[in-house]
Order: structure tokens, then sequence, then C-alpha cells
């Protein structure tokens, strides 16, 4: 008879961190398009590929360590504009989670808070929040603060 099998779960890790994110809405480095439903707000939908940096995007020092992708689709007009997100944070060269991506969803403004639903690689079975805070709106360029906050399962 054979021995019965066994595994021991992993333990989660635990990371804090804050990366930037740029968004180009026209004009040269555009990084998302816009698609009108019913030409109202409502069901408006981006879809785009924002790049993600270790530092205030443009500034000199600033890396790009990745891109959130996906899409964000207007689902309301009041009393507040209202947006859902689906969106991967894809990990790339100069990160040290190359390969690995976060799994984001949710409701909210421009300033507000996503879930994060899961994650690959490194970043297997993830779980938390990332905290967006626009800190420069010029022309049509947003730049966004992302604070992240996650537990995981290293594999």
């Amino acid at each position: 008879m054979a021995p019965p099998s066994y595994s021991i779960a992993p333990v989660q890790s635990e990371l804090n961190m804050t990366l930037y994110n740029k968004e180009v809405y026209g004009g040269r480095g555009t990084n998302g398009v816009t698609t009108l439903v019913n030409r109202g707000p409502i069901g408006t939908t981006w879809v785009f590929s924002w790049p993600v940096t270790d530092g205030p995007a443009g500034g000199a020092d600033a890396n790009v360590v990745g891109h959130l992708q996906g899409t964000g689709v207007q689902v309301a007009t009041y009393p507040d504009y209202m947006w859902h997100y689906s969106l991967g944070l894809v990990f790339g060269q100069g990160s040290r989670f190359n390969g690995s991506t976060l799994q984001i969803q949710g409701t909210s403004k421009i300033n507000g808070e996503w879930s994060i639903v899961g994650g690959t690689g490194e970043l297997a079975m993830a779980k938390g929040t990332v905290r967006r805070t626009e800190i420069s709106y010029t022309g049509n360029i947003r730049i966004s603060e992302l604070n992240i906050h996650v537990l995981y399962t290293p594999m």
C-alpha cells in the first residue's frame, strides 16, 4: 500500500509598492481609444495600455516597469462619474516581477480603489487593493499614483 500523499501550503507574502501610470488621451503618444455608445456618456468605453513607472511618469528617474492594460466602461454620471475597470498590470523588463501579472477590477471614480482578484507568475493567487490617485492632469495627459497592497503566494 502506497503512503498517503500530502503537500504543505506555501506561506503568503505581503507587498506594498507605489507605482505611477500615464494616460494620454489624444495627440502624440496616445495610449488608449474611446468608443461612444448611443452618443451618450453611459457605456463610453476605453481600451488602453498605460505605461506604469517606478516614479512619477515623465521624470528623468522614472523607469517603465510594466503596463496597465484593459478596459474601462462608464457606468454612471450621477451623482458622480463612475467607471467599471477590468485590468491586467503586466510587469515587464526592469521589474523584479518581470513576466508576472496582477488581475485588477472594480468600479470607481478617477480617484478610487480597485480590487486585486488574482495574479500570475511570482504573484500567483494575489489578492488586495490598488488605490489610484490623480497627481496631475494637464491638457490631455493624466498622471496617477497607484498604491498597491497585495498578498500573494510565491510559487
